[in-house]
């Protein structure tokens, strides 16, 4: 085929696939701009999913008469100048296609007045149509409309998701820009319903707890500035956490902003959900909103389409910042803001204290626990945050019954002894190391591939967390000493398991921390064995003794609660 220019028609539909993948992408393109306007209200409405409707109004400073023609021009913008312009980059929009590319596949209408003027200006056009501009009354401010999204590309609606679906990729769109900007009043309507309101206050606490409702407004914790001691250089980081008792299986709830931009970022991401470590359970994930503020010129917005990903200059230095204002947050909760746990007709986890955090394996640590109880008055709990409880028995050779002041306590016996145990390797690494218990003779251990692998990989880890083994060869090592801490389990068979699970990631933040709590968890008492009235105190004893008693260290729960007044319930005594 000969070689030949697109008709401008077509370039439209195509830039208009880059800019504008779904309805919310439109909804981003125009909050932005609002905000760029300096907007104190956004007003945005949706009908249909945003197929059949999307709306969006501001109070900002509106566009000038003579600028209005331009707004529809391919690569005309308000926002930079020349490319230099994009080191420095002050603003959120700046594609000159956007509204182009939305008027391209849409019945498109934008309505703006600027303060002084008295009546605002019109400009329509049908997908992608020769524009006409007219005289109409308007507040100032601009209010930009999109009907019939995708009407004259109806392959493209092929690859929506139902209504409602996209109803919701909008509802996070407009939350995230809510929580970045809790200054501006935010307001989402959905098919004529009411769906999200922000009063605008400045308060992030109160965003919060708008949009996610009561429960996580309970449990947010403001992420304020680091200390001089802690801060990173040319980082700051601000914003708010959930704390552990509420959480999601997805992490759609992570948000990130820099500079005021919205973005994905897998290794802020990461960085984040390792402040939680051995708080949330396996598959959970917390819920946040960070904002970070870099010097522009450090990172590069022009990588991709829609400006969703970002490169930094410094990226570890940004994912340290987010961890350890995140670990301040959830290291100064208060104790008595914690959440009460609750039960209607079930069991559910104790929630996980937040009051101090188990620093991760490294060769400096401090893990004293601290107790706000007044010296007059004799606590209820020990200084680890659980109750005194009372042991009643065991149920299925594996959950330990307890009493306690208020009901009674399911303990996993395995997920509580992991906890101790690896609580136990991190005191005497801080200390004088891990204390070594010699085998009478060496014991041979033939390993898989994979297993001699991780175990290479391993061998430092390993003996610093009390194991002495060595390489026998041809596939065997040989178990010298294993940690003191350990008894009554088979080395070799316990080996196995921690270099399978190692072979599968681990689970801590650090490649130590991952070997200690798999040799805590693969050490210690299992599901199924049988305990004696004295063993059973003896663990609860050793688990009232930690710092972060309710989860071992892969994050699941060590006991569940069921208060006095659920018993009561259940047994129709209220």
């Amino acid at each position: 085929m000969p070689i030949r220019l697109l008709t401008p028609d077509t370039i439209g539909k195509i830039a208009a696939g880059e800019v504008v993948e779904r309805p919310s992408s439109v909804v981003k393109e125009l909050v932005e701009n609002s905000i760029d306007a300096g907007a104190t209200r956004i007003q945005v409405e949706i009908r249909g999913g945003g197929l059949d409707l999307i709306e969006v109004t501001d109070n900002g400073s509106g566009i000038e008469p003579a600028d209005l023609p331009l707004t529809l021009e391919r690569h005309a913008t308000s926002k930079l100048t020349a490319f230099n312009d994009l080191d420095h980059l002050a603003t959120l929009g700046f594609r000159g296609e956007a509204l182009a590319s939305i008027a391209a596949v849409s019945d498109f209408s934008l309505k703006s007045r600027v303060a002084g003027e008295p009546g605002g200006q019109q400009i329509r056009s049908l997908f992608g149509s020769e524009p006409i501009t007219s005289a109409v009354a308007a507040p100032v401010g601009t209010t930009i409309s999109a009907r019939d999204l995708f009407g004259n590309v109806p392959a493209r609606r092929k690859f929506l998701r139902q209504p409602t679906t996209e109803s919701g990729y909008v509802g996070r769109v407009v939350s995230a820009y809510a929580s970045a900007y809790p200054t501006i009043q935010f307001s989402l309507f959905v098919d004529g319903r009411k769906s999200l309101q922000t009063d605008g206050g400045g308060d992030y606490l109160a965003v919060a707890g708008a949009i996610h409702g009561v429960e996580v407004g309970k449990a947010v914790l403001l992420v304020d500035p680091l200390e001089a001691s802690a801060a990173i250089a040319g980082v700051d980081v601000e914003g708010w956490i959930a704390g552990p008792s509420v959480s999601k299986s997805h992490r759609q709830e992570i948000v990130f902003f820099v500079n005021g931009r919205w973005i994905q970022h897998r290794a802020l991401a990461y960085a984040l959900e390792e402040a939680y470590h051995s708080l949330l359970m396996v598959g959970r994930h917390p819920i946040a909103f960070m904002h970070i503020r870099v010097d522009p010129a450090s990172i590069d917005v022009n990588v991709h389409p829609s400006k969703a990903e970002i490169k930094f200059t410094d990226e570890r230095s940004v994912a340290r910042a987010v961890q350890r204002s995140a670990h301040f947050a959830l290291s100064g909760a208060p104790r008595a803001d914690l959440p009460v746990a609750s039960f209607a007709s079930t069991f559910t986890p104790v929630q996980q204290p937040a009051f101090t955090m188990p620093a991760p394996v490294s060769r400096q640590r401090t893990l004293e626990p601290e107790s706000d109880a007044p010296a007059h008055e004799p606590p209820r709990n020990h200084a680890s945050g659980v109750p005194m409880l009372r042991v009643l028995g065991q149920v299925g050779a594996s959950y330990i019954v307890a009493e306690g002041p208020d009901g009674i306590y399911l303990v996993d016996q395995h997920a509580a002894h992991e906890r101790v145990m690896y609580e136990k390797i991190l005191q005497q690494m801080k200390g004088a190391g891990v204390d070594k218990q010699p085998m009478l003779d060496p014991l041979l251990v033939e390993l898989a591939p994979e297993e001699m692998a991780v175990f290479e990989k391993s061998r430092e880890e390993l003996t610093e967390i009390g194991f002495d083994i060595e390489p026998f060869g041809d596939g065997v090592v040989a178990i010298r000493a294993i940690p003191a801490l350990v008894q009554r389990v088979d080395p070799a068979e316990r080996l196995h398991l921690i270099l399978r699970e190692l072979a599968d990631g681990g689970a801590g933040d650090s490649w130590l921390d991952s070997v200690a709590i798999s040799a805590a968890c693969h050490t210690s008492i299992r599901a199924n064995q049988s305990l004696s009235l004295t063993e059973m105190r003896e663990l609860i004893s050793e688990l009232e003794k930690t710092s972060q008693p309710r989860a071992c260290g892969h994050g699941r729960p060590t006991m569940l609660h069921m208060s006095q007044v659920d018993l009561e319930k259940q047994f129709s005594r209220r």
